[in-house]
């Protein structure tokens, strides 16, 4: 497919955005629902900032036919050679930009990955059999034999959440008999994605040993321990990405094994959300690539 027409000011390359028509389970529709949002606010805002400024220099343009003062004519001409003001005014807060996407898209991942797992594990219970022990109180809240698995999924996938991708690979292998990766590159990467929303969240952006230890080397990417990390937009393109398309193998590969139920993202009934009118033409986005698999 080629490349949609983009803006001189793009501030991304081109973003993966699966298709509307993406045949998949429940859970990754409310992922790709999410990965959707979080993307489409990024690029409401920077629609919005080249408009404010298309229109500053259009004004500006037009009052200074008219404008005889000096003083007046040389602040309206200062306006129109800078051009892109307001969006040089965004790029300042880039660190902000990058670390509420890349928090936002890995939190839909993680809570996908939860989500396929208990998806697979109600077909069949075995899978989340181990030998963890579980309080007879517990066991009395239920009256019924689902309600009780459906308590031990939680606890297990809660379990694997604070475990590190390591141990949602392993998991992955051992109990659901599936490649969580087809190859070490996307494993690199989205172990750097999570790990980078890890220290977003829990230590104010700087690199500590949990994150090292965890990273290790990836080719493009350096941080210092001790230092702030934060991934730029472009590299935020990449890790995005590697994460819809890890998510994209792990739902066809799972979804087959255990005959989830799977149709278009269309199709699936998506949360409802709040109706504000607004004229299509301001969700035109120039500097997305849409593609899909």
């Amino acid at each position: 497919m080629k490349n949609p027409k983009r803006s001189k000011s793009a501030p991304l390359g081109d973003v993966f955005y699966p298709r509307h028509d993406t045949v998949c389970t429940d859970a990754f529709s409310r992922f790709l629902g999410e990965y959707h949002a979080n993307l489409d606010l990024f690029f409401f805002v920077i629609h919005l900032v080249a408009k404010a400024d298309e229109a500053r220099v259009t004004a500006s343009t037009a009052l200074l036919m008219a404008e005889s003062d000096p003083a007046k004519r040389a602040q309206y001409e200062k306006i129109i050679i800078q051009p892109d003001a307001m969006l040089d005014q965004l790029k300042k807060h880039s660190t902000v930009q990058s670390r509420n996407l890349t928090n936002g898209i890995v939190n839909a991942f993680q809570r996908y990955f939860s989500a396929i797992i208990n998806s697979a594990a109600i077909k069949r219970p075995e899978i989340i059999s181990s030998s963890q022990t579980i309080r007879i109180d517990d066991v009395l809240r239920f009256k019924k034999h689902k309600e009780l698995i459906a308590f031990i999924i939680d606890r297990k996938i809660n379990e694997l959440s604070y475990g590190g991708l390591s141990d949602m690979e392993k998991y992955f292998n051992d109990r659901l008999g599936v490649r969580m990766f087809p190859d070490n590159r996307q494993r690199e990467l989205l172990r750097l994605f999570v790990e980078v929303r890890n220290i977003n969240v829990h230590n104010g952006g700087i690199v500590n040993d949990i994150f090292a230890s965890r990273v290790g080397i990836v080719e493009g990417f350096d941080y210092a321990k001790g230092k702030t990390f934060h991934v730029d937009m472009d590299a935020l393109v990449t890790l995005s990405e590697n994460a819809m398309r890890v998510a994209m193998h792990i739902d066809a590969t799972v979804g087959a094994k255990f005959s989830l139920l799977r149709k278009a993202h269309r199709s699936w009934k998506q949360p409802q959300k709040m109706s504000i009118k607004i004229e299509s033409k301001v969700f035109n986005h120039e500097a997305v690539h849409k593609e899909s698999e």
